[in-house]
Formats: C-alpha cells, sequence, structure tokens
C-alpha cells in the first residue's frame, strides 16, 4: 500500500514551497516502499529541482509548477545523481538506477520554466549570454531522468522550456503521453530518447515546438571529460559519466504526434557507431503554424563514425504534412526503412525524399 503525503501540509510561514517541497519527500522516501506526492491546493514556485526517487508517484492536482526568475535547474530529475562539489552543474560524478516513477498532471496541470533566465559568461564565446539551449548542459532539461527502468510521465502542459522539455538518457520502459509542449527557445525539443533508451512509448503529444517535437539522438561517446567548446557540460548526465555504454536506441514506439513548429515533427539521428533501430513512427500530424524541413527525418550528423545500416528497421506510416518541406527525408545509409501513407498538403513539398 502506498503511503500518501501533500506537499501543502510541509507549509511553513515565511518559508519557501522548495524547501516544504524537500521536506515532503524527505519524510516520502524515509517512510520506505512505494509512497505518493500530491501537490495540490495552490500553485508552487521553486528555486530548485524537484528530486524524485524510486517507487514514488508524483501527482500535480489542478495546479502550476513555477520555477522562480533566474533559476538554472531542471523541474523535475531523477535523485540519484552524484555531484560534484567542485562543479555541480557538469558531468555527474556517478549515477545510480532508479525504478518505478510516475509523474502525472490532473486538472490542468502545467510545468513551467523561469521567466527571467539566469545570466552567465560563456568562456568559448567570451560573453555573457542567457543560460539557454544546449550549450549550458542538463541543467536547462526542463525534465531530466537517466538511468531509470519504468517511468510514466503523463497530463502536463509544458510552458517556457529552457532547452528540451522531456530528456531520457539510458531509460528504458518508459512511457511519455498526453503532453502539451509550447517552446520557443533556442533548442526547444519535446521529447527526447538519448543513448541507451530502449523499449519506450511517446504518443499523444500536442503543442508547438522550437525545434524536433520528438527525438531518438544515439550520440554519447561515453566520454568522462570534455575539451572547452561550445558545449560546457553534459546533456546525457549517465552516458557521459561512464566510460563503456550501450549507445543504442531501440524498440522505440512514437504515435499520434500533432504539433506544430520548426526543424522537424520526429527525427532519429546516429553517429559514433550507435544504433538506431526498430522504431515505429504513425499517425504524425502538423498542424499550420510554423516551417519545418521534413515532418519526419532519418539522419546522420553531429559526429562522425557513422556506418551504413547503424540505422535499421525504421518503421513509418500515418504522416500528414502540412508545414514541412519534405513529409519523410531520409539522409543516410539506412537499413530497411518502411514508409506509407504519407501526405504532403504544403505546395510544392515533396511526400518522400
Amino acid at each position: 500500500m502506498s503511503s500518501v503525503y501533500y506537499v501543502k501540509e510541509y507549509l511553513l510561514p515565511g518559508g519557501t514551497d522548495s524547501d516544504a517541497i524537500d521536506r515532503c519527500f524527505a519524510a516520502a522516501n524515509a517512510s520506505g516502499g512505494e509512497k505518493t506526492v500530491i501537490f495540490d491546493g495552490k500553485d508552487f514556485q521553486i528555486d530548485r529541482a524537484i528530486r524524485v526517487s524510486s517507487d514514488t508517484r508524483v501527482i500535480v492536482d489542478g495546479c502550476a509548477i513555477r520555477q522562480n526568475d533566474g533559476v538554472f535547474d531542471n523541474v523535475f530529475r531523477g535523485d540519484n545523481l552524484v555531484l560534484s562539489g567542485i562543479d555541480p552543474y557538469g558531468i555527474p560524478l556517478d549515477v545510480t538506477p532508479l525504478s518505478g516513477i510516475r509523474i502525472i498532471g490532473k486538472g490542468g496541470a502545467r510545468l513551467i520554466g523561469t521567466g527571467k533566465p539566469r545570466v552567465g559568461y560563456h568562456p568559448f564565446f567570451r560573453e555573457y549570454q542567457e543560460m539557454t539551449g544546449d550549450f549550458w548542459g542538463w541543467r536547462t532539461l526542463m525534465i531530466s531522468f537517466s538511468c531509470c527502468d519504468g517511468l510514466e510521465l503523463a497530463g502536463f502542459r509544458l510552458e517556457r522550456t529552457m532547452c528540451w522539455a522531456v530528456s531520457f538518457d539510458n531509460c528504458q520502459n518508459c512511457h511519455v503521453h498526453d503532453l502539451d509542449i509550447r517552446s520557443c527557445v533556442k533548442n526547444g525539443d519535446g521529447v527526447d530518447f538519448r543513448s541507451g533508451c530502449h523499449h519506450c512509448v511517446a504518443e499523444n503529444i500536442t503543442g508547438f515546438t522550437s525545434d524536433d517535437t520528438v527525438a531518438c539522438t544515439a550520440l554519447a561517446t561515453g566520454r568522462a571529460e570534455q575539451p572547452l567548446s561550445k558545449y560546457l557540460s553534459t546533456l546525457e548526465p549517465y552516458n557521459d559519466s561512464h566510460e563503456t555504454i550501450d549507445g543504442s536506441i531501440h524498440h522505440i514506439t512514437i504515435r499520434n504526434i500533432f504539433t506544430g513548429g520548426h526543424h522537424h515533427g520526429v527525427i532519429c539521428l546516429a553517429a559514433f557507431g550507435n544504433q538506431v533501430h526498430d522504431i515505429d513512427i504513425s499517425d504524425i500530424r502538423e498542424s499550420g503554424e510554423g516551417d519545418r524541413e521534413a515532418t519526419v527525418k532519418i539522419y546522420t550528423g553531429y559526429g562522425g563514425g557513422y556506418k551504413s545500416g547503424d540505422i535499421r528497421d525504421i518503421r513509418i506510416s500515418n504522416v500528414v504534412s502540412n508545414i514541412a518541406e519534405t513529409a519523410v527525408l531520409i539522409r543516410c545509409d539506412a537499413a530497411n526503412v518502411t514508409a506509407e501513407n504519407i501526405e504532403q498538403n504544403r505546395p510544392g513539398g515533396k511526400r518522400i525524399g
């Protein structure tokens, strides 16, 4: 039987919402076994990530969770990252396994990023800039889980993302569904499955994404450290904290996606010898808002080492393109990619390229 904890019962006069959240989760974790943490009764203003441990169900019922101005952190992440005291925003010292997590929104629940992003000095560009987009690493991800088996995320409207809305690396048996995502930032992806993800489902996604709505990106190299570059930290906490990984992405189902935006509705990428295979992509439709290169794209890039057939066994069906130049675009030597029932409604656009 799951023990139930209400965040509102841990609020103290003059205290912050984040302190109350930490107290509530600490009490829940101390109980052992399965637990449920409920956000309700008010909107919550947070100044740091909400960290979720194994065997936890989180319910956000009829309210919003908003980041305060200047917050540089996730809204939700796993409580399994061992951070460096010297560089807490960099590659974790370790990432331990998680399992059995559900984060469910009800009654119009919303997750809202900071309205005033933190400004920091970027040593590569030698300038101060807003700390948003993938150059600034994993803290820009609204929801970030690494090395998790069995996670469900559903029922939210996600607004004001600082980079990707949802990102998983080295996760399995994840179900992401019934999300409305609204992004306008650089690298404003919706749902990203990173290296090592398998047996996952993303479905019933709506909204507008300023980058790819759903992505399978097998790009990690398992580097323990990175040279100075535009990318100040990893976007894949598990993969870059472990020297040897299986970087393949496989057995992913992506269906019933209805979004506008830019770049792509769905994209599959592979590099550095990682593979993407056994992917089912179906019922991908575009609203009339935005402009895209392709509704669905199969591609190698953002790194070398690709071999013929590293992307294979991709099944694409029921695609409706209204804003993309090409409905289904294949830009690599992939094996066994099938596409059926592809509709192109953009004047001058291509069905398959």
